[in-house]
């Protein structure tokens, strides 16, 4: 499984040959949201695989959005991507649901994650993109952000993050929900606290020391702050993600 295909093909092509990545192997694809960062590869990925898969994701990921500032709209979304959700499908079985959707046994997509509490909220050029409903131009509230959550033998939960737009604590509060475990052993991928403010970070770590997390692998758009918090609260449980790491969880 991949779970999105990074900005660009160059980048994909370079790094997937550095690793020697079988893209044949890959029986489904899921995208974490619409932004051109996490779908730019997709049409090469589609190439590689070179067979008809499952592409997995929210309906709003395949939809317009754009960076709006005072005199310019900046497209960073699928669409320049992908030419539309029509010929998507003739190359791919799309499942576009906002529910959290069952991958396998051990594997589900967290869907839309409700947003329960009143700190993590979009902050700066977040609160400038904006979507299209009904013709309409309106400012796009990232609901197509999903997680995907591994569900171990033992109980214990993983959670792979894109950018988790909704917020790493409403993300993990869904994640409990979905499985009935508070095992959290793992957090993995982009939390987006780089713009966070500090009392964001320090109700986030509050939160997250809740769980009994033996490893915490922030990356993307975690940013620095997010990142020395997150190292100086988990410590040895902290580990600093680059292209080709890899972690494995056992059961």
């Amino acid at each position: 499984m991949l779970y999105d295909t990074g900005p660009s093909p160059a980048a994909l092509l370079h790094n997937s040959k550095e690793l020697k990545i079988d893209f044949k192997s890959i029986d489904a694809v899921v995208l974490s949201h619409g932004h051109y960062d996490h779908v730019g590869g997709l049409n090469e990925v589609m190439k590689l695989i070179g067979k008809r898969i499952p592409l997995l994701c929210h309906p709003q990921a395949l939809i317009p959005k754009f960076f709006k500032t005072e005199d310019q709209i900046i497209d960073i979304g699928i669409q320049g991507i992908v030419d539309s959700v029509e010929s998507l499908k003739k190359r791919i079985d799309l499942i576009s649901v906002r529910t959290p959707h069952k991958i396998c046994d051990s594997v589900m997509t967290t869907g839309e994650v409700p947003r329960k509490n009143d700190y993590e909220l979009l902050t700066r050029k977040l609160k400038d993109v904006v979507t299209f409903k009904d013709g309409k131009q309106v400012p796009d509230t990232l609901e197509d952000d999903l997680s995907l959550i591994f569900h171990l033998a033992n109980d214990s939960v993983v959670i792979l993050c894109g950018c988790c737009h909704a917020g790493i604590v409403n993300t993990t509060s869904l994640a409990t929900e979905l499985t009935h475990s508070k095992k959290i052993v793992g957090i993995v991928g982009g939390l987006h606290l780089a713009t966070a403010s500090n009392e964001r970070l320090m109700k986030t770590v509050e939160e997250l020391k809740n769980y009994p997390i033996k490893i915490m692998a922030p990356c993307h758009c975690t940013g620095l702050r997010g990142k020395i918090i997150l190292s100086k609260v988990f410590d040895k449980n902290f580990r600093d993600l680059t292209v080709a790491s890899k972690i494995e969880f056992t059961t």
